[in-house]
């Protein structure tokens, strides 16, 4: 059970992208609902921002054991 959001950035998760959204990304793993994933608009902002419940946290470089899956690689 995850406790805090900075957990997430440890664990071994594979994203993939929403079909209704350009932008943001689900895991298996997690309801859409309590955890995604959103790709932000770089170099303006970061360049994602992991959301967790009622947390977030916005980050450039993507944590050692995520993969992400783009819609161009599915």
């Amino acid at each position: 059970m995850i406790k805090n959001i900075n957990e997430l950035l440890a664990q071994e998760i594979k994203w993939y992208p929403i079909p209704e959204s350009d932008r943001d990304f689900i895991s298996v793993g997690y309801s859409k609902e309590d955890c995604y994933l959103r790709m932000n608009n770089f170099p303006d902002e970061p360049l994602w921002t992991l959301f967790y419940k009622e947390d977030n946290i916005d980050f450039d470089d993507k944590p050692p054991k995520w993969s992400i899956i783009y819609r161009s690689e599915l």
